[in-house]
């Protein structure tokens, strides 16, 4: 473990849900604002990669949600570089909640992209020194993978939104969770599951973890069409995805997510509605 940055987010109003918890794309804005804090903090602020003419994009995330945060929670993060691997990085991070409990960890890697080309570009050897991790130290990454679809998946459509671009001109890597579990909320509707009947009896779905690579830059006013199926879980469902732009057909993002249904007040695992899983039948992985 190299250079280890400490921060603190604290939880807004407007990022949380109907039932009172967080957005899961509001962790991975935050966890995006603490990168480039540690970043700063050891020299490598928004002035030296507009000299370099380099920044750092997401290339893969994964998180597990252990506590969900509600409003005004205010959570500890300790983050640190775990790797560098010629043009890429793996950064993780922990974050404790005010009882100092473990609420969410998560790993992004990163890739290291020249500006003017466009193109991935080696790491300087004074990032690797200053942030204390011995070049080439990373293992080859782990492929994405699921299981396979069924030979008709459920299908949703969505528009790139000029709100969810980055400085980059590029959609934010955190809007690609929301349009995915948009996509499974549209899948799920479609098969007579809308939200408030998936939210019966106390217990409501939240989003526990999640595993998302990105495939390829989506810009504004792109047209997307998202693939959804499904594997049944203890307390849920996981949710296989691959979405892709529709002018070229070329894949922007896949990604597994787990879907858990939780009581409503104690966050305690309580078992989704039973007929639920039986209507998914046609979208279970093959």
């Amino acid at each position: 473990m190299g250079h280890v940055y400490t921060g603190q987010i604290r939880i807004r109003h407007d990022e949380l849900d109907p039932f009172g918890r967080v957005h899961p794309s509001s962790y991975l804005r935050h966890l995006a604002q603490i990168a480039i804090d540690a970043s700063s903090a050891v020299g490598f602020d928004a002035r030296w990669y507009e000299a370099a003419g380099a920044r750092w994009l997401v290339r893969r995330t994964t998180f597990d949600l252990l506590r969900p945060a509600r409003a005004d929670a205010a959570l500890d993060v300790r983050t640190w570089v775990e790797d560098f691997r010629r043009v890429r990085s793996r950064r993780r991070y922990e974050v404790a909640d005010a009882r100092g409990e473990l609420a969410l960890r998560a790993v992004t890697d990163w890739v290291f992209v020249d500006l003017g080309s466009g193109r991935p570009r080696r790491v300087p050897a004074e990032m690797e020194q200053r942030f204390g991790v011995e070049a080439m130290s990373g293992a080859a990454r782990p492929a994405w993978h699921s299981p396979a679809p069924p030979a008709n998946p459920g299908r949703s459509s969505y528009r790139v939104r000029w709100a969810e671009l980055d400085a980059l001109g590029h959609m934010n890597n955190a809007a690609y969770l929301d349009l995915l579990v948009q996509a499974t909320l549209d899948v799920l509707a479609g098969l007579g599951w809308p939200i408030e009947r998936l939210s019966g009896d106390g217990a409501v779905p939240l989003v526990t973890g999640g595993d998302v690579e990105y495939l390829d830059e989506v810009r504004h006013d792109d047209r997307l069409e998202t693939c959804t199926w499904f594997t049944p879980a203890s307390h849920g469902l996981d949710v296989h995805q691959r979405t892709v732009r529709l002018a070229d057909g070329r894949a922007v993002v896949q990604a597994n997510t787990a879907w858990r249904w939780a009581d409503a007040v104690s966050d305690a695992l309580a078992e989704p509605p039973g007929e639920v899983r039986s209507a998914l039948r046609p979208l279970l992985a093959a």
